[in-house]
């Protein structure tokens, strides 16, 4: 009875796995997109700050008076450019080398510990290019996803906290922190390929 329900399970799998290929295809536009937005909507309230600051202070002072503009300025200006650099790849690679020596895909090692699953299994999950069996893949590619979700929150985080005024709240700080565990847990650099 399971040797008739495996076939079909592993075109389940089969099914699942070209599906989060195409999702990641999409997600790459729509991180483009959501960094793009970001990036325009920060040089957007910039305008306005600029508006009230040559409003309230005479010609000859600066609107660089102000703590918070030039750190609006850089944020704005370094999504627009990271949403280009997605869209056209080279960020990606850049992340890639950036973020591979840093210490992450924790998960797997904690699973190793465990003695749930054989070691030389694990290797072959931790890699997509050396996926043996559909649900290697569909294991790759949940961590994958949790990824992205890492470096999705990580992003909209520090521009919560940027965009604030010195009102730092603590959903945002919450929200950083639980970025950066799932991003070790999962790797940073899990999702970066699939863009690609």
């Amino acid at each position: 009875m399971i040797s008739q329900f495996l076939p079909d399970f592993d075109e389940l799998l089969i099914g699942f796995n070209s599906f989060i290929e195409l999702v990641f295809g999409y997600l790459k536009y729509v991180f483009f997109g959501l960094l793009l937005i970001i990036g325009i909507l920060t040089l957007f309230s910039l305008r306005g700050k600029y508006m009230l600051e040559r409003i309230r202070y005479s010609k000859e002072e600066k609107l660089a008076d102000n703590p918070m503009t030039k750190p609006r300025l850089i944020l704005g200006s370094l999504y627009i450019v990271f949403a280009f650099g997605i869209l056209l790849d080279w960020f990606t690679y850049f992340l890639l080398v950036v973020l591979d020596p840093l210490p992450d895909r924790l998960l797997f090692n904690f699973i190793s510990l465990s003695g749930i699953i054989d070691p030389f299994a694990l290797n072959r999950m931790s890699d997509i290019s050396m996926t043996v069996y559909p649900y290697e893949k569909s294991i790759y590619y949940g961590v994958a996803i949790l990824s992205f979700l890492a470096l999705l929150t990580i992003v909209i985080s520090l521009w919560q906290i940027i965009n604030k005024e010195g009102t730092i709240t603590k959903k945002s700080i919450v929200s950083l922190i639980t970025g950066i565990i799932t991003g070790l847990l999962a790797g940073f650099t899990t999702c970066l390929p699939l863009f690609l």
